[in-house]
């Protein structure tokens, strides 16, 4: 018997409401029924709260005894504390990997960037149900001063606040960093898009938290994510409103590294402000709280650990510089009393807290974190017993003297990318990298090397061949040599364009020159480059070496066309038109321009070797009977300098221009001259005979390009890679690449050298002095 279907359409109006909300209710009973017996109440609040510039010294419950910090310690005493927590040595690479869930090295764009493309932790909440906010400081739309190299490409190109999905902010410097204001009295704030406009004898940090706990009451029947990315107790150290100082108001903004002690103890007490709001409103244990620090403390500044003094190592990549606080409290969730060695780095927290939800991450969503919330709730999973930092400060302003770095961090051990292994519990300055190794050592050591190798933007090849300890102020130990494009048929003439912080290089036998920047790669830039013409040549056809005039146009070797030309067009708008300066001396054809340097007045230096020539037309298309090196001066005048090296090449001028440097590939050697105001040449000398390091070489190459820093270092290419040498030509070292290498150019504060590697180019970070002073 066929039985008639009964639907909601045979009830009447109001009957069919009244079962929609009972089947509604009974739905919404038992979802609250099974998440209360999976997890107490449910959805549970969270507040993350990250303090600026904290080191766990500076933290009672983590032994400090400089500065008092009850809640705190009363947070760790009921809570989690734990003893391996990670940040990166800087602030914004650890606010955008703790945002992102990903390692900096997938997402970087530069110093307080971050990307707008990317979805945040606040997005994800709020696709999850939350209602969210976010108070304190921002720092991520807009950060290099105008008159900073490159500043034009990065200046609001980061994400607006507007837009990080907060539904609620209260916020510091959320534009332009000349604009940012102070950030403790008498703030600048932007709250929803509006400027406070009545903050004068205010207190910054007050007004954010005062604003965080207003949302919390606002909102106190739903769930709700606050994020507070705080100020204190980052510099200026200026007077709290509890410090004596703060009564008079011109002495308000005056700074001393003795207030740093009053920011620690009111962070403390901002930070009870928000648990006595959770109190009062009945909230209390229905929120998890995290509390973290972004980096260690300031390096101006020292704290007691008992009788032990710790300097503060923001910036550094020891542990003072990266291992920081982290306190979480749940009460009646998270058993009290706990100190947990698990290994927390800043991708951790957005698995975590959609961990602490129940919610999966969305599909499609990657993370690099491990969420360590089964750890909280007293579950044994097994999770990573390494944090890995991947960072690089750089572009960004006053980041200049602050290198990249790469290293896995275990409880114990740490490993640098050079293989500099070090044992963090007895050697905390790291000044003494282990020598033999104990299996156990060496297991940790392998095992930390393949994590290295297999989490990387960019693969590394070659190594460093140190043959003087000066080599190591000038080449890292720390850094590799990276493969930033690839596939390419011979690559030539690199040059830096400092205001559109992109590398330009020559393949040659494409005609093209492309274009590299870190964050869009690489693309096409221009071609034809060296050769208009039509006919099949087998010789170089297009640009070689590349340079920038004083007026920061383009010049270029021009292989195919015989010249040495100019763009005709703007670097931002580059077209195939030229405008040739030089293409023939006394009447005759030059063979083929091949690298050029320009001195401070604009005159021009290259050599004129055949490489580029057709080979299929020699000898009967040069028509000059040797290869030169001549001067363009700057009213036009071309000037052979000399014609007694059978093949000059690369070409560089010291940094008083008084000496001449020329490579000459056969026979091998590099040459020097001096050089007076008007271009003339004497005292001709080898600077050094490369024959025997090229007889011992794996690619047996001959000298090639050549450049030179501001302190006289002269960086040449040739046998295995690229030589580094004094001025008074020691030898002091060797980035070796094992392949044939044709030129290198700096970028424009000499901290990163860039290679053209036959079918690679690669970027190696040159450094400074490190240490304390």
């Amino acid at each position: 018997m066929n039985h008639p279907v009964f639907t909601y359409s045979h009830l009447p109006n109001h009957l069919h409401l009244m079962k929609s909300i009972l089947a509604f209710s009974i739905i919404l009973h038992l979802l609250l029924a099974w998440s209360t017996q999976v997890l107490g109440q449910y959805p549970p609040n969270i507040i993350l709260i990250m303090a600026d510039d904290l080191g766990s010294e500076a933290v009672g419950c983590y032994g400090g005894t400089s500065y008092q910090t009850p809640v705190l310690d009363e947070l760790a005493r009921t809570g989690v504390q734990f003893n391996h927590a990670y940040a990166y040595p800087l602030c914004t690479p650890t606010r955008v990997s703790l945002m992102t869930g990903q390692y900096n090295f997938r997402n970087w764009k530069a110093f307080g960037i971050l990307d707008p493309a990317e979805e945040t932790i606040g997005h994800l909440m709020q696709r999850m149900g939350y209602t969210t906010c976010m108070v304190g400081k921002w720092q991520l739309q807009s950060y290099d001063p105008l008159t900073y190299p490159g500043a034009h490409l990065r200046r609001n190109t980061g994400m607006k606040v507007e837009n990080a999905g907060f539904d609620d902010y209260c916020m510091w410097h959320t534009g332009h960093t000349e604009d940012k204001g102070s950030r403790y009295p008498d703030p600048l704030i932007n709250q929803n898009g509006t400027v406070l406009t009545e903050t004068n004898g205010q207190y910054g940090p007050d007004i954010f938290t005062e604003y965080l706990n207003d949302f919390v009451n606002r909102n106190r029947h739903q769930p709700f994510f606050v994020y507070y990315p705080m100020a204190l107790p980052h510099n200026p150290f200026v007077p709290t409103p509890d410090s004596k100082e703060w009564q008079d108001p011109t002495l308000r903004h005056k700074g001393s590294k003795r207030f740093f002690g009053d920011m620690v103890e009111y962070t403390d007490k901002l930070v009870g402000k928000i648990v006595d709001n959770l109190d009062k409103a009945g909230l209390r244990e229905n929120t998890l709280i995290i509390f973290y620090s972004d980096n260690g403390t300031n390096q101006q500044l020292q704290s007691n650990m008992g009788e032990t003094v710790i300097r503060g190592g923001k910036g550094l990549n020891i542990d003072a510089g990266t291992r920081v606080p982290l306190i979480v409290n749940w009460p009646g969730t998270i058993e009290a009393g706990q100190l947990s060695d698990e290994m927390i780095a800043p991708s951790d927290f957005l698995p975590t807290i959609l961990d602490a939800i129940r919610r999966p991450l969305p599909q499609g969503f990657e993370t690099d974190g491990q969420s360590f919330f089964p750890q909280l709730i007293g579950e044994t999973t097994h999770r990573r017993e390494w944090v890995l930092i991947d960072h690089n400060p750089r572009p960004g302003w006053d980041k200049e003297n602050l290198l990249p770095a790469r290293f896995v961090k275990g409880p114990r051990y740490k490993l640098y990318e050079d293989g500099k292994f070090v044992d963090c519990e007895t050697d905390a300055l790291e000044q003494h990298p282990l020598g033999t190794l104990t299996a156990e050592q060496e297991e940790l050591h392998q095992r930390y090397a393949h994590i290295l190798d297999s989490l990387r933007k960019y693969r590394t090849i070659g190594y460093l061949e140190k043959l003087d300890p000066a080599f190591d102020e000038i080449v890292p130990p720390h850094t590799r040599i990276e493969v930033i494009a690839e596939g390419f048929v011979w690559s030539e003439g690199p040059v830096w364009v400092a205001d559109q912080q992109c590398l330009l290089f020559s393949d040659v036998p494409r005609n093209t020159i492309f274009k590299w920047t870190d964050t869009e790669g690489l693309s096409k830039f221009l071609s034809p480059s060296g050769y208009t013409g039509e006919k099949i040549r087998t010789g170089g056809k297009g640009s070689n070496g590349l340079c920038l005039d004083r007026q920061g146009r383009l010049l270029l070797c021009r292989h195919g066309d015989r010249e040495l030309a100019r763009l005709g067009s703007s670097i931002k708008d580059p077209h195939p038109l030229f405008v040739s300066l030089a293409h023939r001396y006394e009447g005759k054809l030059l063979n083929s321009p091949n690298d050029l340097t320009v001195d401070r007045e604009g005159n021009i230096y290259f050599t004129d070797p055949d490489y580029g020539m057709d080979k299929e037309l020699l000898p009967a298309s040069k028509e000059l009977n040797y290869q030169g090196v001549y001067r363009l001066s700057v009213d036009g005048e071309l000037r052979l300098l000399t014609k007694a090296l059978p093949k000059p090449n690369g070409i560089a001028l010291s940094p008083d221009e008084q000496t001449l440097y020329v490579a000459n590939s056969t026979p091998p050697k590099w040459m020097a001259y001096d050089l007076d105001k008007t271009g003339n040449l004497s005292n001709e000398r080898i600077f050094l005979d490369a024959q025997q390091l090229v007889k011992n070489s794996i690619s047996h190459q001959n000298p090639d390009g050549l450049k030179v820093r501001k302190d006289g270092t002269i960086f040449a290419t040739g046998p295995d890679g690229i030589l580094i040498f004094t001025p008074e030509g020691k030898h002091l070292g060797t980035i070796k690449t094992d392949k044939h290498t044709s030129n290198c150019a700096f970028n424009e504060d000499e901290t990163v050298l860039y290679v053209t590697c036959h079918e690679l180019i690669l970027r190696i970070v040159l450094g400074y002095k490190l240490g304390f002073d």
